[in-house]
């Protein structure tokens, strides 16, 4: 079960690497910037709403699988209705956000239960990683050849591959029941019960509310600096590459031998001080982030899962989902409201976040337990 499930997650993150990625950058080409950052706002809010709502099933239908297919199938329909839309999709920012959450929140309640269960949680986030190393490979030739030849006719083409491909990750993973109750009073008062989690959740809420932001900027940044799609795919290749070398030589290789609390720090500072050259130099912070972020919320997270109760997982994977979509949502609304900024200033005041959930993270050492 376990090694379907790692190959069924990467079928899906390959299936999405082809289209996810450039989704932002996809409303952007075909309107402007605040668009994008509005339909990552109604996102975030609708993972959350979605993520509770599961919740709350699990209380009467508990067959975790049900939940995988129907996130599966609406992140498919979310494809299926862009194809539809093409270039007006950005007058449906709303609709397309709670699509796009809805579908989210399904399928990751059911594969935050089904990760849950696996030991070695480290171990599965490196063997995703470099799985994710042949989608780094193969995603940026597909949809930087298809978007160079057809150019926005592309993004068509690419979430029809998109669609057909998720088909696939149903196949493979076997069902596991959830066997606790979830009561939403309950999942907000084990963030004050749990002193280890609650250091690593709000470290983590902070961090998933910036990566959130930033995964989504970066892409129309890059593409900024590239001016063509045929470059802004070398671009990527060579990030995702600088990436995959930090997350081998340091988060697997060195792991053990580094103090976790200090790398945190360390990687977020570095990011932070980075951002100043996105006014002069934007590459010297993009190289920065790509090497640094790796290092950040998979070591915080895993100290997340280690901390849950399993007696009272549900109410955990809800508490979890609040407090991240909190995050996203908080910064989302914050790039909103300064949306007409030029992109080097947005992104810009939101890193220092990176700090404090480092300082956090740090301060909770003592009661952390691993």
């Amino acid at each position: 079960m376990r090694k379907n499930f790692l190959i069924a997650s990467w079928i899906f993150g390959l299936a999405n690497s082809f289209s996810s990625p450039l989704l932002s950058l996809y409303i952007y080409v075909t309107s402007s910037i605040y668009y994008s950052l509005s339909f990552i706002l109604f996102t975030s809010v609708f993972i959350l709403l979605g993520y509770i709502f599961v919740g709350y099933i699990t209380n009467i239908y508990r067959k975790i699988l049900t939940f995988y297919k129907i996130g599966i199938g609406l992140y498919i329909v979310f494809y299926l209705t862009l194809l539809l839309l093409n270039i007006n999709a950005f007058h449906y920012t709303l609709f397309l956000g709670m699509l796009y959450g809805i579908a989210q929140g399904c399928y990751w309640f059911a594969w935050d239960v089904i990760f849950y269960k696996i030991p070695e949680k480290m171990s599965f986030f490196n063997k995703s990683s470099y799985l994710g190393f042949i989608s780094s490979i193969v995603s940026p030739l597909v949809y930087g050849g298809i978007l160079s030849i057809f150019h926005q006719f592309g993004y068509g083409i690419l979430f029809s591959i998109t669609s057909i491909t998720l088909i696939f990750v149903v196949l493979l993973v076997e069902n596991t029941n959830i066997d606790n109750k979830f009561n939403l009073k309950r999942s907000f008062k084990i963030f004050n019960e749990n002193k280890s989690y609650k250091y690593t959740m709000t470290s983590l809420t902070i961090v998933s509310g910036v990566n959130y932001v930033l995964s989504n900027l970066n892409t129309i940044f890059i593409y900024q600096i590239a001016r063509s799609y045929t470059n802004f795919a070398i671009i990527t290749y060579i990030l995702t590459g600088i990436s995959l070398l930090s997350i081998y030589i340091i988060r697997q290789r060195l792991i053990d031998r580094v103090n976790k609390f200090k790398l945190v720090f360390t990687s977020s500072l570095a990011i932070t001080i980075a951002s100043i050259s996105v006014f002069f130099f934007p590459l010297i912070y993009l190289v920065t982030f790509y090497v640094t972020s790796p290092l950040i919320y998979p070591v915080i997270d895993v100290y997340n899962w280690s901390n849950m109760d399993r007696s009272l997982l549900t109410n955990f994977l809800v508490n979890r989902q609040i407090f991240l979509n909190s995050g996203r949502i908080f910064f989302s609304l914050i790039e909103v409201l300064i949306g007409n900024s030029l992109l080097p200033e947005q992104i810009f005041p939101i890193l220092p976040g990176l700090i404090v959930a480092s300082i956090i993270f740090s301060r909770g050492k003592k009661e952390i337990s691993y």
